[in-house]
């Protein structure tokens, strides 16, 4: 079973469905691997309406554009509310029919893939280092969606990200310098993580990625790679 998983906000986002389209891929490749965020969901989508019914609702003007934010008591309400919502869900006894619900959820990546994850024609960008890109397949926007593999016990060089990276492992793992990750884990980085990640010495690591900016190499020797990874308008 998963370790790492998404939010709440994020898995109530997602139950609501308005997440983006392109994190929603990543939570529901995750969802495919984790017994324990299908459980939550189910609770979200069966409790969903608590925030509409146990809180006041805001007053609508005349005109709609004028509205973009909520006064003090109304945000006071919605996180009560919130908090209610998720106390409700905690307090919820495990559904005992996970196995069932697991079978609901599929890998959506299979619809884009030509082949299995071994057989992919991957692109080298190092000895050690190969991508499939997926952005103009699965077309959500303007965030870059790849499939990254790193050789067992190969080495990503250190760096940032200019925005948020969502990764969702697919088969094998890695570490890094905030903690170990294996198959079915769902890894948020925003620009205050640097790291370089390793994989698992068992075998090549193989995962979903999501940028919504490029990534930003920090190490000195291989800095001279980032005007290379500079998205075009």
């Amino acid at each position: 079973m998963s370790a790492h998983h998404p939010d709440d906000l994020t898995l109530l986002e997602y139950s609501a469905g308005s997440l983006g389209l392109a994190q929603a891929l990543a939570v529901s490749v995750h969802l495919g691997y984790c017994l324990q965020c299908q459980s939550q969901l189910r609770k979200l989508n069966a409790l969903g309406g608590v925030l509409l019914s146990e809180t006041r609702p805001a007053s609508v003007g005349a005109n709609d554009d004028q509205i973009p934010g909520r006064d003090d008591a109304q945000s006071e309400d919605l996180d009560q509310g919130f908090d209610q919502l998720m106390a409700r869900i905690e307090s919820e006894k495990p559904a005992r029919t996970e196995t069932v619900v697991s079978k609901r959820y599929h890998n959506p990546l299979e619809r884009y893939l030509p082949a299995s994850l071994d057989e992919l024609a991957w692109q080298q960008q190092t000895r050690e280092i190969a991508k499939y890109d997926l952005t103009n397949v699965v077309d959500m926007g303007s965030a870059r969606i790849t499939l990254q593999k790193i050789k067992a016990g190969a080495k990503v060089p250190v760096h940032t990200h200019r925005g948020n990276e969502l990764t969702v492992v697919l088969k094998g793992g890695f570490s890094d310098e905030l903690g170990v990750y294996h198959a079915g884990d769902y890894i948020a980085r925003d620009p205050s993580h640097h790291h370089s990640p390793t994989a698992l010495q068992n075998e090549d690591c193989i995962c979903l990625t999501v940028l919504d900016a490029p990534m930003h190499f920090t190490g000195p020797l291989m800095r001279w790679l980032n005007p290379l990874l500079a998205w075009k308008a």
